[in-house]
């Protein structure tokens, strides 16, 4: 499935994947900060298309401003898509990506956060967590921070 830029035109393809993922993944008043992320990227965002062209899955990074790290943000794959492989292929893109921005070495690693729910899959990609915020989102969905440190670092 391809996987590609962002443009305006895919917003409520994006929007149709989060609310399939709410309540277990996000929870309702997170709809309103999505859609605003989506008027205002603060780095690349791609999306992935199935046969027909829908979108099923999107997500993104934003490099750090004087930081040393780069940071995953609003990645998400059609409820009925997981287990697919649909994560991977994304999470793999934004990878690259970061990679390809980070060749001057300025970006030492990649930061996320995530529920409880999705740890494991960022944890079996390399991801390590670094705190858990009990009821960080909402009651009963965990706040997990993670890291993955760039090879050479």
């Amino acid at each position: 499935m391809p996987v590609r830029d962002y443009t305006p035109a895919d917003r409520d393809g994006c929007l149709a994947v989060f609310d399939s993922n709410v309540p277990r993944y996000f929870t309702p008043p997170e709809r309103e900060e999505f859609a605003a992320f989506l008027e205002a990227l603060p780095g690349p965002y791609l999306v992935v298309e199935d046969d027909a062209g829908a979108v099923v899955g999107c997500g993104g990074y934003a490099m750090g401003r004087g930081a040393a790290d780069a940071h995953l943000c609003w990645g998400m794959v059609a409820r009925e898509r997981h287990g697919t492989g649909l994560g991977r292929l994304l999470l793999d893109a934004r990878l690259e990506r970061v990679h390809a921005d980070a060749a001057d070495g300025s970006i030492e690693a990649i930061a996320l956060h995530t529920s409880q729910h999705t740890r494991g899959f960022y944890e079996r990609r390399g991801f390590r967590l670094e705190r858990v915020t009990p009821d960080g989102y909402a009651p009963g969905l965990d706040r997990c921070d993670m890291r993955l440190v760039l090879a050479g670092v």
